[in-house]
């Protein structure tokens, strides 16, 4: 076991944010507990301290300590931020997604942390992300959770901001917002991307439109930074055909299946006390509904619940939510009904 004192001066290191010294130390303890034999907890801290979690960590809050927040890209016009800046303590066992989509994610997470290890063998752990699928099946919330993993800040793009009308104004705020993220080590995720990156080819698109689509495609090429991309869109088809070689990786969020809803359904109704809940049921009839579709309806119900005093929640009052959530789907044709 570590002395005490090392124990200590480990504690007084993380604490005044000295990364070299809590290295210094950390590694120490290792050659203390390697030299009594304890190979196997030796090699466990060792493999700990050489990943990249805590400097992940550290800069995250340099980004913010390093008063960068000041600098954040603004339209030249309105000076309004062309980026929203957000963190988040959303994890990726808090999704519920599909099996393979969850392996992918977690083998990104453990490249980005073993970064240090793929560029002693000149690789670049993967940074480019296309999320695609129908709306409310985990896009945003999935990047949101990459965040949460990576202990590293979100920038959220503005496209109120971002699209000027102005001739070549678009193209220079996202030549902006690249800069920006060369400075530190963010997560920058362009939702409804396809707003900057539809066909160029179209007849219905105009000359700017495809400026800009030839700037991003430049940008995407020549950025070599450490921040993450990540972009998401409902309308893949409508995408340039040269974006999608762009990515590292595209992955496709579908609509849960019917077990996924079940642990949705599990998820949600742990809010608030249930009785006499067909959770097979229940299920059964939600399937072609979305992940955000299934937690309104369950909030909702506990939401309703709750306003008229009921002391639980049980399949008759979901199925009320879903008869009129029905209703509501009839006005957007979202689901079929």
């Amino acid at each position: 076991m570590a002395k005490g004192n090392d124990l200590k001066k480990l504690f007084q290191s993380f604490n005044e944010g000295n990364t070299e010294e809590f290295r210094s130390i950390a590694n120490d303890i290792i050659e203390y507990e390697r030299k009594k034999n304890h190979y196997q907890l030796a090699d466990e801290l060792e493999r700990i301290i050489n990943s990249t979690s805590l400097k992940q960590l550290r800069k995250a809050e340099s980004n913010f300590n390093n008063n960068l927040l000041h600098l954040l890209p603004k339209d030249k016009d309105s000076n309004i931020n062309l980026v929203d800046v957000k963190t988040s303590k959303i994890l990726l066992d808090d999704l519920t997604l599909d099996d393979f989509v969850k392996t992918l994610l977690k083998n990104f997470i453990r490249e980005y942390e073993g970064s240090e290890i793929l560029e002693s063998y000149g690789l670049k752990p993967r940074n480019r992300y296309l999320f695609c699928g129908p709306p409310g099946c985990g896009k945003t919330v999935t990047a949101q959770a990459i965040a949460g993993e990576l202990n590293i800040p979100i920038l959220y793009t503005r496209f109120d901001s971002i699209v000027s009308s102005y001739l070549g104004e678009t193209a220079s705020n996202l030549r902006k917002i690249f800069d920006f993220i060369e400075k530190g080590t963010w997560i920058l995720f362009f939702d409804e991307f396809d707003a900057i990156s539809k066909q160029r080819d179209s007849v219905d698109e105009h000359g700017e439109l495809k400026r800009v689509v030839n700037t991003f495609l430049q940008l995407l090429d020549n950025y070599n930074g450490d921040s993450i991309i990540i972009a998401a869109t409902n309308h893949q088809n409508l995408l340039d055909r040269a974006v999608w070689r762009r990515f590292d990786e595209v992955i496709m969020f579908n609509k849960p299946t019917e077990s996924q809803i079940t642990e949705l359904l599990k998820k949600n109704l742990k809010r608030y006390p249930c009785s006499g809940i067909n959770l097979d049921e229940i299920s059964s009839e939600l399937v072609g509904y979305s992940h955000a579709d299934i937690e309104r309806i369950v909030l909702n119900t506990i939401r309703t619940a709750i306003i008229e005093n009921n002391s639980y929640v049980d399949s008759t009052q979901i199925k009320k939510q879903m008869n009129i959530y029905k209703e509501r789907a009839k006005i957007y044709n979202k689901i079929n009904v």
